[in-house]
């Protein structure tokens, strides 16, 4: 199924094409925001979202989700728009490249993590995008993209998608004879990206970080330009192009702004959630075996690299040498909750479950509430298969839902654990709101009518299901009609 909204034309222009046109787009001012409405944008970046699950590009782990909202709200809190909505994710792709949509989606890729070398780098990245959506770069962007139909607009962006991040990819596919594709592949202007870098130079000094990180990043990926040649330069460079004049605008900037560090940055952080990237995007875990040993035997290695060292050890299960590899790393940081999340599930995964139970309850009380603890824990006490770990995991999870509604992980995990107590109606809803969020939305409301026609509901659950299908066959109704969908005949028109 393709892409389904006209927003998603903006995300093909900010990740295919950003940067290499002359195409200069006109002083609207304020009439960007006549382009498309808050409401407007809010619906679609969440269907983008939706969208970028279900195609399975979003990295699907608690810890690095949650480092890169922290990271993320942490930069847009001090934009000059605090209080608008963003949401921030991960992505799994070897390009090195970030993009934002409109609704306030920016998405960090794999391999852009993996370059950095610190964590002002990313920072410095994020505030540049968020910096695109406060000034509404993608919403003039949209204005010279209204001629495009929107079938049009879905074969392009779902060509795009399937063309895997390449962009000379990107472009054979989605030019297929469509005489209007000049007008939907907006790219931002020099004036956009100087004023992106402006603002977010200052937006990150104010959010604590070295303003040199986003020079660094840029000059770093110049000169990565250089050792790739003209045809295969980093993805980043396609879609937010440097010059030298622009990284030496950007480090004199940086020059003349104070910084005052917020105290609660940890360096080492962001290098263990870096390794994590490296392990859980990688299609062999086992040839970072030898990375990492590599590292070790030269005496380069840093504890990040003994965790990436562990963390492969448990992707090939073999709990009992991750363990072993994380001992030490794991007795000097009590307080580091990647390593003692790791440690944990080494644990169990080598046959010591009391030991990791123990790690969990531990880590519970000194992070209550907290999402990748508590999954991690509810995962292991749904493996033991025993009836009363079951009623603990779902104890665990249900207060989470309230907060955070949009984790598909989430929901599964605890529809895991309310069917295996008995508790099939909450099961099948929580199971219903898992694959909306990851774009199945038939599915969602198919499970839902199903539920209320099977089960002998009580008044409260019965309300509560059709609230919820008031709020879903709406999106599903535009889903289909945009896909030639006619409900009358039951099929495509």
């Amino acid at each position: 199924m393709l892409l389904r909204s006209t927003i998603l034309a903006a995300l093909l222009a900010a990740v295919a094409a950003a940067g290499a046109s002359n195409v200069e787009l006109p002083d609207i001012g304020s009439s960007a925001g006549a382009i498309i409405s808050d409401q407007d944008e809010r619906r679609y970046g969440e269907a983008l979202v939706r969208e970028l699950h279900r195609l399975a590009h979003v990295i699907d782990d608690p810890l690095i989700d949650g480092y890169i909202k922290h990271l993320g709200y942490r930069i847009a809190a001090h934009s000059d728009q605090p209080d608008r909505r963003f949401t921030f994710l991960a992505l799994n792709d070897d390009s090195v490249n970030a993009f934002a949509a409109p609704g306030g989606v920016i998405a960090m890729h794999s391999e852009l993590i993996l370059t950095a070398d610190n964590e002002a780098e990313v920072a410095g990245v994020l505030a540049h995008e968020v910096a695109h959506v406060t000034q509404r770069h993608l919403a003039r962007a949209l204005e010279s993209a209204q001629k495009v139909t929107l079938p049009m607009m879905l074969l392009m962006v779902g060509a795009a998608i399937a063309a895997g991040g390449d962009s000379d990819a990107m472009q054979t596919a989605i030019v297929g004879g469509q005489g209007l594709l000049q007008q939907m592949l907006i790219k931002f202007t020099r004036n956009n990206e100087y004023e992106a870098d402006r603002i977010g130079i200052h937006t990150l000094a104010r959010a604590g970080y070295d303003p040199e990180g986003m020079a660094g990043f840029f000059g770093k990926m110049a000169r990565l330009s250089r050792n790739y040649g003209a045809q295969n330069i980093p993805e980043f460079l396609r879609t937010h192009p440097v010059e030298t004049t622009r990284i030496a605008e950007a480090r004199n900037r940086a020059a003349q702004i104070k910084v005052t560090p917020y105290p609660e940055h940890d360096p080492e952080y962001f290098l263990l959630i870096r390794e994590r990237v490296r392990v859980l995007t990688s299609k062999r875990p086992e040839d970072l075996l030898s990375y990492y040993r590599g590292r070790i035997d030269q005496g380069v290695a840093e504890p990040a690299d003994h965790y990436g060292l562990a963390l492969t050890h448990l992707a090939m299960n073999d709990g009992i040498r991750a363990a072993e590899t994380l001992d030490s790393l794991a007795r000097e940081r009590p307080e580091s909750l990647p390593i003692q999340l790791a440690m944990a599930k080494s644990e169990f995964t080598a046959g010591l479950s009391d030991k990791a139970d123990r790690r969990y309850r531990q880590l519970l009380t000194r992070f209550p509430a907290n999402v990748p603890v508590s999954m991690a824990y509810a995962e292991t006490l749904l493996a033991t298969g025993a009836a009363e770990d079951a009623r603990r995991a779902e104890s665990l999870l249900r207060p989470l839902l309230s907060r955070y509604d949009a984790d598909a992980r989430l929901y599964l995990l605890y529809s895991r654990a309310a069917d295996e107590t008995g508790n099939r109606v909450r099961a099948e809803e929580a199971y219903a709101q898992h694959v909306f969020l990851l774009g199945r939305v038939y599915d969602a409301v198919t499970q839902l009518e199903k539920l209320l026609k099977e089960f002998d509901l009580d008044y409260y659950e019965r309300a509560r299901i059709e609230a919820r299908l008031a709020e879903l066959r709406p999106i599903l109704a535009e889903i289909q009609r945009e896909d030639g969908w006619d409900p009358s005949e039951g099929k495509r028109t």
